[in-house]
């Protein structure tokens, strides 16, 4: 009688910074995408904004208005408002910056999940990953937004992969993936625990 062979033990989930170590530094903060890495996180996850310049700043909120110290010179307003310049005077937690999406590709390890939080960031995401070198650990991320239309810039633009998120599967969720599937989408797992309530998917 020959012996059946074992089914192989699905792959674990991969371990994901989600905005860095956030319990441990402030969140999207260089210290803690460092303090994540150093935990062992294989991949990183951001959240990405437009200021009103043109540059690429990782923040989770529309405003600066959550994150900005108590004794911050610049306490208040809309990051798509505010040049670079403005945002460089803004103090969060424990004396740290708001970074820009390029610092953070280029000190990174590991590749990164971009969240693209508004439309109008993604011609500068996608530039800013066009310009990354081959075989870097930034150079192996993926844009992930709740945006078809950011992911169709970057899609048009770069070879990165992106991937589609809802917030909860209703009917325009279902209607907008059934349109995916029409234009060539496939589902895409990322096996990251981090994405809840997320459907995701990319180009085939």
């Amino acid at each position: 009688m020959t012996q059946q062979s074992r089914p192989s033990p699905s792959p674990r989930p991969a371990i994901v910074g989600h905005r860095g170590a956030s319990a441990h530094a402030p969140e999207n903060t260089l210290s803690a995408f460092r303090r994540a890495l150093e935990d062992g996180a294989q991949l990183l996850e951001c959240d990405v904004h437009l200021s009103a310049d043109g540059e690429v700043v990782v923040m989770h909120d529309e405003t600066i208005d959550r994150t900005a110290a108590a004794d911050s010179p610049l306490r208040s307003g809309a990051i798509g408002d505010l040049t670079r310049a403005e945002l460089d005077t803004v103090l969060l937690e424990g004396g740290e910056r708001i970074p820009s999406l390029a610092e953070l590709l280029e000190m990174t390890t590991a590749p990164v999940f971009i969240e693209v939080k508004v439309a109008a960031a993604a011609k500068a995401v996608a530039e800013l990953l066009q310009g990354l070198p081959a075989g870097t650990p930034a150079a192996d991320s993926t844009v992930i937004s709740f945006h078809v239309d950011a992911l169709a810039e970057i899609r048009r633009a770069t070879d990165t992969p992106v991937s589609y998120l809802v917030e909860q599967v209703d009917e325009q969720a279902i209607a907008t993936a059934r349109e995916l599937g029409r234009q060539g989408w496939a589902p895409r797992s990322t096996g990251s625990a981090w994405v809840r309530r997320a459907a995701c998917m990319r180009p085939g």
